[in-house]
């Protein structure tokens, strides 16, 4: 590849790692927005973006990053803000999962940010993606389930179990080899006796 073809690939891949970062942060700082836009939670906007990437294949590389760099940005916001509100001289055990739940969610997914812009969509940046997956499902089954809530836990953690089954099976998968194609080999004949020919062989002594 060419030195300018080079830089321009390396400032493209920059700029499609600090943009979507920009763009959460923002989100993050007017977040109080986003929470009118989507309801309840961000979960309504990230719907539309699933949604836009399955309409506009073109987009979909770029919805993708941009959904890992934002989950990533969102979590460390829900980390930091559980870090904030817990009395840790008083914490319990679900405090500690809380927080290691969202900075897992958040590094697993801005792994995954990382290995689609800089390492074309590696396989394990497809695992790392199922993780954050895995663990926010996980994580708020388990929640529902101390409040009793029984069957909406359940489902929750049948869908981070599915992730985690997706992060065992993406990765003892193994594309199928394609061995190249032997050309036709045809074995030459060297006759050894200077009067043999192809229709009077050499014969053994006897």
């Amino acid at each position: 590849m060419r030195p300018g073809a080079t830089s321009a690939l390396r400032w493209k891949r920059i700029l499609e790692t600090v943009l979507p970062i920009l763009a959460a942060l923002a989100a993050v700082r007017v977040k109080h927005v986003v929470h009118q836009m989507g309801g309840s939670s961000v979960s309504t906007l990230l719907l539309a973006m699933v949604v836009i990437a399955l309409l506009i294949p073109q987009l979909r590389r770029y919805v993708l990053v941009l959904i890992c760099f934002g989950v990533c940005v969102f979590s460390l916001d829900r980390m930091w803000g559980g870090v904030q509100t817990v009395n840790w001289s008083e914490a319990v055990w679900t405090d500690y999962a809380f927080v290691m739940m969202w900075f897992g969610i958040a590094f697993f997914s801005g792994l995954a940010g990382v290995g689609e812009v800089w390492f074309d969509g590696a396989r394990w940046s497809q695992q790392s993606y199922l993780l954050a997956v895995a663990l926010y499902f996980i994580g708020h089954g388990g929640s529902e389930w101390l409040q009793s809530k029984r069957m909406y836990a359940v489902f929750l953690l049948l869908v981070g179990f599915v992730a985690m089954g997706g992060v065992l099976w993406i990765g003892a998968y193994r594309k199928p080899s394609v061995e190249p194609s032997r050309p036709s080999s045809r074995r030459r004949v060297q006759w050894t006796h200077s009067h043999s020919s192809p229709e009077n062989p050499p014969r053994g002594n006897h």
